[in-house]
């Protein structure tokens, strides 16, 4: 039983956001800024909303929620971020559907009080860390499409037997520039905790620190499955922790940076000789399809990474223990 007496939920945007505290009254609006938060904080307290028997709600808004979610918890509220899915599939429950900010919030509300989000659990520190990770993300994406301009222009130039203004190359020597300068600094957070994700096969420095950075904490997922379903690769098809049946579509509802770069990991894996491999080449063997027979190995691989950083242990393949004589 929750030990909550008092769910507030709240529907963010830019500007503003909107507060339902109960059933009965309209949801309020305040300001989406400090004093705005101020005000919201003093209502709680007048409301008698104490930080022990009370718990915040509220969507993943991308960045629109952070403020809120920071000045509230430190002063000592619980925050729970809400998967916008969840709300969305309780409105079309409904069978007048609303769509309103007024209307959201209490939806919020009453996904709030059925359990619905995981605790906002963010530092300063670690929402730098995300942030330095999805830049070098977004750069990296810059850098990829660029490349792909530039060799169109070059293929031009071949064929004109002419040069064109070298801007492509020049994007191209920055942004690899700039992705050098931002892979240099994310090496100095969480060293160990880095350095312990790399012993697993296709785990290199830009897929551990990712990890490290999307999910700050891997105790947050008890069991393996959970952080299966939270990359988005639990199946839409029956799934086993050792096969998928049917076509094996995944949900993809899940974490799109840590999706892809397990994908790239295991992609890496399955080209040398270890466990991630052996278990590609009998998901082959059965007959599976290329990708299905990987996706099944990323799922294999969310498993390790799970075990190896919740037990604190580098990985050790199995197979390669020396045999006792």
């Amino acid at each position: 039983m929750s030990n909550f007496s008092n769910y507030v939920g709240i529907d963010v945007a830019k500007r503003d956001f909107y507060a339902c505290f109960d059933e009965q009254s309209e949801s309020r609006k305040f300001n989406n800024t400090t004093l705005g938060i101020n005000s919201f904080i003093r209502h709680l307290s007048k409301s008698n909303f104490q930080t022990q028997d009370t718990v915040i709600g509220l969507e993943s808004t991308g960045s629109y929620h952070l403020r809120l979610c920071l000045q509230c918890s430190s002063l000592g509220f619980q925050i729970k971020v809400i998967n916008p899915l969840i709300v969305k599939k309780q409105n079309q429950t409904n069978l007048r559907r609303v769509k309103n900010d007024p209307q959201d919030a209490s939806l919020v509300r009453y996904c709030l009080t059925t359990g619905a989000g995981y605790p906002f659990a963010e530092t300063p520190e670690t929402l730098l860390l995300k942030s330095l990770v999805r830049q070098r993300n977004s750069l990296a994406n810059m850098l990829f499409k660029n490349k792909r301009q530039q060799d169109d222009v070059s293929y031009k130039e071949d064929c004109l037997k002419t040069k064109f203004n070298p801007v492509y190359q020049e994007i191209t020597a920055i942004l690899s520039q700039k992705i050098k300068e931002l892979e240099k600094q994310l090496k100095t957070f969480r060293k160990p905790e880095q350095k312990l994700l790399q012993t697993i096969p296709g785990v290199g420095p830009i897929t551990s620190i990712s990890f490290i950075s999307e999910i700050n904490d891997i105790k947050r997922f008890k069991q393996s499955k959970q952080l299966v379903a939270y990359i988005g690769l639990d199946s839409r098809v029956h799934q086993s922790g050792t096969s998928i049946h049917g076509k094996g579509y995944i949900s993809k509802r899940g974490n799109k940076i840590l999706r892809t770069r397990l994908y790239n990991a295991a992609s890496v894996a399955v080209l040398h000789k270890n466990l991630f491999q052996r278990f590609f080449q009998k998901k082959r063997s059965e007959g599976k399809p290329y990708k299905v027979a990987l996706v099944a190995t990323m799922h294999k691989m969310t498993n390790v990474i799970h075990s190896v950083w919740t037990n604190n242990k580098p990985f050790i393949d199995p197979t390669d223990k020396p045999k006792e004589g």
